[in-house]
């Protein structure tokens, strides 16, 4: 695959003194297609996610491994890639639908030892979601081209092996990957 080339300078409209640019004219994103990115120089870029693991809690046979298996990534996938961590917050949802059932079938039975369990894990998981955070990777890939983007998306995931699993993004993650790009300070 072909590199993009960085830096091309789009031509830029003059400002009036105190007027502040457009969203479009400073964010270089043009739509999105499926999953992918369309920028502003019709080139695309996608996002890709590497799950998590604790690599301390490998073994060092295991921990070779997983470093072998992003060695072999870096050679294999020669073409410009940016790897992301952002975090983000806990996703509880499941499990508050959950505790919520089960907080509701212990009103209907009057059990006010389960009643007083549930609400319990309900503060936790709360809890949990206002105060942690997980932390994620993600793989950014570059192509001109739908083909190139498609392809390039293929070979990091074939190359990644089983330890990284490296995985496509659902458009509702990228809108939110881009919005923590571009708005930093800003809790999602």
């Amino acid at each position: 695959m072909a590199k993009i080339k960085q830096g091309k300078s789009q031509k830029k409209r003059p400002l009036k003194k105190g007027e502040l640019p457009s969203v479009q004219e400073v964010i270089p994103i043009k739509r999105m297609d499926q999953n992918d990115v369309v920028k502003n120089d019709d080139s695309f870029f996608a996002f890709l996610k590497i799950s998590t693991q604790d690599i301390n809690g490998l073994s060092a046979e295991e921990q070779q491994q997983a470093q072998s298996q992003f060695e072999n990534l870096s050679r294999i996938y020669d073409d410009d890639m940016s790897i992301l961590s952002m975090m983000f917050p806990t996703n509880i949802d499941s499990n508050l639908v959950f505790w919520n059932k089960k907080l509701m079938q212990a009103r209907s039975r009057q059990n006010m030892a389960q009643l007083m369990i549930c609400r319990e894990q309900i503060q936790r998981l709360l809890w949990v979601e206002m105060e942690l955070s997980n932390l994620e990777f993600y793989c950014m890939v570059y192509g001109r081209t739908k083909k190139e983007i498609v392809l390039a998306k293929t070979l990091l995931k074939r190359s990644g092996g089983s330890l990284l699993r490296i995985k496509d993004v659902s458009a509702e993650q990228t809108e939110k990957i881009l919005t923590k790009l571009f708005n930093m300070n800003t809790a999602i």
